[in-house]
């Protein structure tokens, strides 16, 4: 279970990714600025709990192109690892 801490932070992605796609921000400019949010907060980037929590937003929940734009800013940036574009994108094969 992850601690209250670590729970508030993704809460926080969360919340930040929403109010990026509400406002039509640069998918690349998200990705920097949750980047340096992580980095401030001492979570490494390559991370799968930031990947599992992307997947769970934006590919089952938030499924639209605009959101698809934010993950691969994720993983051009190397914030998550590329298992995630399989986790995502290509559910049918597994």
């Amino acid at each position: 279970m992850a601690e209250p801490k670590q729970s508030s932070l993704w809460d926080a992605v969360i919340m930040q990714t929403k109010e990026a796609h509400e406002n039509g921000s640069d998918p690349l400019l998200w990705s920097m600025e949750v980047s340096s949010n992580l980095s401030s907060a001492g979570v490494s980037l390559l991370s799968m709990e930031l990947a599992g929590v992307l997947v769970s937003h934006i590919c089952w929940e938030n499924n639209v192109p605009i959101m698809r734009k934010f993950l691969e800013k994720a993983l051009v940036l190397n914030m998550v690892p590329s298992i995630l574009f399989w986790l995502c994108f290509l559910p049918g094969l597994f």
